[in-house]
């Protein structure tokens, strides 16, 4: 919250700057850059939490990460002699790198089709930053 507030006076200095086109270029690419992180965190967030339903134990086989696992080659597997736990599955780089693919192509309105939004729960935040990704490109407009 500290460097939030930091960031306000940070703004206030770059304000002389926005005079220069090259500046504005930069500085909404990296506004971009961050939301796309903050986003993608989110949407990994979304399936870790729904890819494994807590109350029977199983997999949800329509979460976005056990498509990825699927897909790369990396299925998650039931460990039922040692911890009891699930395991496998893709790697934390490989996740982060297809969920800030995800919300990149969701946020320019590209959208590839090829990671999709099957449970509740991702439809829902698909949406929301679908609304984000309309509303940052008619500020560029």
């Amino acid at each position: 919250v500290v460097r939030l507030l930091r960031l306000g006076r940070v703004a206030r200095k770059l304000d002389h700057y926005l005079e220069y086109g090259a500046a504005v270029l930069v500085l909404l690419v990296c506004v971009f850059g961050l939301v796309a992180h903050w986003l993608a965190c989110i949407w990994y967030s979304i399936g870790d939490y729904e890819v494994i339903d807590e109350a029977t134990n199983t997999i949800k086989m329509d979460s976005w990460l056990y498509q990825l696992a699927l897909s790369i080659g990396s299925p998650y597997r039931y460990n039922a002699s040692g911890s009891g736990q699930w395991e496998g599955g893709p790697g934390k780089d490989s996740l982060y790198i297809t969920s800030l693919y995800f919300t990149m192509t969701s946020l320019t309105t590209i959208g590839f089709g090829n990671i999709a939004p099957t449970t509740d729960g991702e439809k829902i935040f698909s949406v929301a930053m679908m609304m984000v990704g309309c509303k940052y490109e008619i500020q560029l407009i």
